[in-house]
């Protein structure tokens, strides 16, 4: 809706001019985030916020001026009966003396204080900012700043001198992209080296430590780490690999490693986990996939006393076996695990040499899929073989399944290998995990595994959410010690997200949605320098309460 006789001060900064060539109309559009697009463009968010007066300059507002502004609707909509014009506030980032109206305002600073205030506080209930501090005595203001930063905007540090103008920070004086880039740079290894030291040293809880990696591309060919690998997104570019741990009990990441793009998971595995150990993440039970299951990664963990927990792939002989050995029996009531609606039996076995414990598992909802997969790859190989007349064709996915003879090279015939068929689907429904600790329960492991996903959500929030799908550095120092930045915003950002998912009230609203609303909370300075806060929306209060942070907190938002 656009509020015709009602009129506000042009935004200084962030604002797009569209002319509507057929109407003469200048549509007025504010900038809400720049960033690169899949293609690595430039490119932003932006929002219509009304259209632009002809006589006078200002801007005739629509709703979402309101809203993003946080001006009240109450001032036109009292006026409208009278067909008065309105001229409304400066928005925060203007001040104006005079106007084309001829009238003088009073200079009114209005900046928000929600998002750095709330985010302050977690890094206090987190120990983080003391980390910080003991780390970087003389970086860390920077640091947590550029942090809060990545949080509020993403990882396009461009636009930092306008978050400053628009953002309380009383901490560190305001500075630019440039001095992003000297900080990122003289981040050095011993530093980064001494805060994980520090870091595991706060976080004393004996926990389960998840583990997994992934890919983050980039343009640049400047950095030692990026060649061309396997790559987790799809991205024909070159990367690098990002292995990371994350706890499960405190729901927030603990430790990373980043390592050549080229080299595979189940390579790095031993590199990554010395350097884990180097900075004391020790006595914990590491949950990783097969990939990672070699024997030489094996007899690693039990060399150096590592509890673990793996998938094994039910295609490998030793999965085979187990499965064929509890068929018909493991559908027991004692077997029974309530929660996760699967029956499980522990057996001791031994893998390269070592005594281990393996967990089968049995599914009847996984066989009905598996059977149904099963069954259609039959009828869909048949249609491919009716097709074809040479062997040369018959790769080892069809004698899965089919017995195959070639009468000729333009004669062939073939028949379901029912027997092969029959001990597939006997199998179907199992899943198996092993692990060196035998004081775990099958409905334990079980349990500590399926919250393993909690790292994939991890990355996500890391690529997409704090814009690290691709690394916008070219120099190895700056890469460095940007990604150990990002990794700060991600601890800050995993612990909010976990209190406000943990917390009935706030399930209905998703992470960006929190941010909004605190980013709406806005302190006004008047003429004679007296602070006052704007008054708290219920959702806001909500919020607030949900993080532990009150009212005091943001009236002295100090450290």
């Amino acid at each position: 809706m656009i509020y015709q006789d009602t009129k506000v001060p042009m935004p200084a900064k962030r604002v797009i001019y569209r002319l509507n060539k057929k109407y003469n109309v200048e549509y007025v559009y504010y900038t809400i985030s720049a960033y690169r697009n899949a293609a690595g463009k430039p490119t932003s968010k932006v929002r219509a916020i009304g259209k632009k007066d002809k006589k006078t300059g200002l801007l005739i507002p629509n709703d979402n001026y309101f809203e993003l502004f946080n001006v009240e609707k109450s001032i036109v909509e009292a006026d409208k009966p009278t067909g008065k014009v309105t001229i409304l506030p400066t928005p925060p980032e203007v001040t104006i003396i005079g106007s084309a109206t001829g009238i003088t305002q009073s200079p009114i600073k209005s900046v928000s204080i929600g998002t750095t205030a709330t985010f302050m506080e977690i890094a206090k209930q987190t120990q983080l900012l003391e980390t910080l501090q003991k780390s970087f005595p003389s970086k860390w203001e920077k640091i947590i700043a550029t942090s809060f930063y990545m949080l509020s905007q993403g990882n396009v540090m461009s636009y930092i001198d306008d978050w400053f103008d628009e953002t309380k920070v009383d901490f560190t004086d305001r500075f630019s992209d440039v001095t992003c880039s000297r900080l990122f740079e003289s981040l050095s290894e011993d530093e980064r080296h001494l805060f994980f030291t520090e870091w595991m040293k706060q976080r004393c809880e004996k926990e389960h430590i998840v583990y997994d990696v992934t890919s983050i591309s980039s343009y640049s060919s400047n950095i030692d780490n990026v060649e061309w690998g396997y790559n987790r997104d799809d991205d024909n570019l070159p990367q690098i690999n990002l292995g990371m741990f994350y706890g499960m009990a405190s729901r927030i990441p603990v430790y990373y490693q980043m390592y050549n793009g080229s080299i595979p998971d189940k390579s790095s595995f031993q590199y990554v986990m010395l350097n884990a150990k180097d900075v004391g993440i020790e006595n914990a039970c590491f949950i990783f996939d097969n990939g990672s299951v070699t024997e030489d990664n094996i007899d690693f963990m039990h060399e150096h006393q590592y509890s673990y927990i793996s998938t094994i792939s039910n295609s490998s002989m030793a999965a085979m076996k187990l499965i064929d050995e509890v068929k018909g029996i493991i559908e027991k009531r004692r077997n029974w695990i309530n929660e996760y609606s699967v029956f499980g039996v522990q057996k001791p076995i031994s893998l390269y040499e070592r005594d281990i414990q393996a967990h089968i598992y049995f599914s009847s909802e996984k066989r009905g899929f598996e059977l149904k997969e099963i069954n259609s790859n039959v009828d869909k190989l048949r249609m491919e073989l009716e097709k074809v007349n040479s062997s040369k064709y018959f790769t080892k996915r069809f004698k899965e399944y089919f017995n195959i003879t070639e009468h000729s090279k333009s004669s062939v015939t073939f028949s379901e290998d029912e027997d092969k068929i029959d001990l597939k689907m006997s199998r179907a429904g199992y899943f198996i995990l092993i692990t060196n600790n035998p004081d775990l329960s099958s409905e334990e492991v079980l349990k500590i595994y399926r919250n393993k996903d909690v790292i994939e959500k991890h990355f996500d929030q890391f690529k997409n959410h704090l814009d690290f799908k691709r690394m916008k550095t070219h120099h190895n120092k700056t890469t460095d010690g940007k990604m150990f930045v990002g990794f700060v915003a991600l601890i800050l950002r995993s612990y909010m997200h976990h209190i406000i998912r943990d917390d009935p009230e706030m399930k209905k609203y998703t992470f960006e949605k929190v941010l909004l609303e605190l980013k709406k909370i806005k302190i006004i300075t008047m003429s004679d320098n007296q602070e006052k806060l704007l008054p708290f929306t219920k959702t806001q209060r909500d919020i607030l309460r949900s993080l532990k942070v009150n009212e005091n907190m943001l009236m002295k938002f100090r450290i």
